[in-house]
């Protein structure tokens, strides 16, 4: 991820707009990584606002993989807030943009859901 993903352009920009960013290191005894029961690296955790995880990444993946994986992660905590139109355009964004990407299939089912609350 160091090498491929984390410095690319599209994961910079989009962390930078979208999230921030937290890297804990777990080769000692960290508090962050019991607490979140991150076992390997890489282990991303997303969070809403109030600490509670609403995605999971675990493994390398490259930047067409990762960013709509990040992206689902955002949609999937604003669905749990019930912000549904803020969650339909982070997924319309993964259909849009990475429509062949590994979230893809769950962005279409979250989005169907979205669009039944949202009425």
């Amino acid at each position: 991820m160091d090498a491929v993903t984390y410095p690319d352009h599209r994961t910079v920009d989009f962390i930078g707009r979208f999230m921030i960013a937290h890297r804990e290191d777990i080769t000692g005894r960290s508090a962050l990584a019991a607490q979140f029961r991150v076992e390997a690296t890489p282990t991303i955790v997303i969070l809403d606002g109030d600490g509670i995880e609403h995605h999971r990444i675990v493994g390398f993946l490259p930047p067409e993989e990762f960013i709509p994986s990040l992206m689902l992660g955002i949609a999937k905590g604003d669905y749990a807030h019930r912000a549904f139109n803020r969650s339909l355009v982070m997924l319309d964004l993964i259909l849009s943009s990475y429509p062949y990407s590994r979230p893809a299939p769950e962005a279409r089912t979250l989005k169907q859901n979205c669009l039944q609350h949202r009425h």
